[in-house]
């Protein structure tokens, strides 16, 4: 199949897709060989099913920003289009996450370049009280916006690594599968991250 044949199914429209019986639903190995010979049915049953998880986590590490939707759309592009290079057909959602966090991380440090040259609004923040719970206070998420702006000012890796290690809870050996890094360089980065938000925290209780 070219590279043009394929197409992600919009979010829109993912009601429209036919679903799958529950007792006959394929395994995502399955899957992933047929859509490599071209399936689209294929393709779309592996979107209808890791696209949630995927949406759910960029959503996470962007602060809920509005690129979100086009980060999980090129995630899915680009996905299905190199489903063939997968090692692992069965573990594919986790190749979705990996080829996701490199989206977002290519996304924040063009938002960071940017508006370092005025080219781009400062948003470059986490919105963490976007993602707090509805019973939570105005003062739990004022806290949270505080963090978030303080995670916004972090290098991006540092960033990244945190946010996966404590907003979505991976493991660190995950973490640098994710991140494509060594296991040693994502507690460096965890590390840094931690130090410069207990700063943030202390100067807050100091103000107070």
């Amino acid at each position: 199949m070219t590279p043009s044949a394929r197409r992600v199914v919009p979010l829109a429209r993912m009601d429209n897709v036919r679903d799958l019986q529950t007792d006959k639903a394929p395994d995502d190995a399955t899957l992933v060989s047929s859509a490599c010979h071209g399936d689209r049915c294929a393709e779309e049953a592996l979107y209808r099913r890791h696209v949630g998880y995927v949406a759910g986590m960029v959503t996470r590490l962007l602060g809920g920003a509005p690129e979100a939707e086009d980060v999980v759309q090129d995630t899915f592009a680009i996905g299905l289009e190199r489903l063939d290079t997968v090692r692992n057909p069965g573990a594919v959602r986790a190749w979705f996450a990996q080829i996701a966090v490199s989206q977002v991380r290519r996304r924040l440090r063009r938002t960071k370049l940017l508006t370092r040259i005025g080219l781009h609004p400062s948003l470059d923040h986490t919105q963490l009280e976007s993602l707090a719970i509805e019973e939570a206070d105005a003062e739990t998420r004022a806290e949270l916006a505080k963090l978030g702006a303080a995670l916004g000012k972090l290098p991006t890796d540092d960033r990244l690594a945190w946010m996966l290690r404590f907003v979505e809870g991976e493991p660190f050996k995950e973490i640098a599968r994710l991140c494509d890094c060594s296991l040693a360089t994502v507690k460096r980065r965890v590390a840094a991250a931690s130090s410069e938000l207990r700063k943030h925290v202390e100067s807050l209780e100091v103000e107070s």
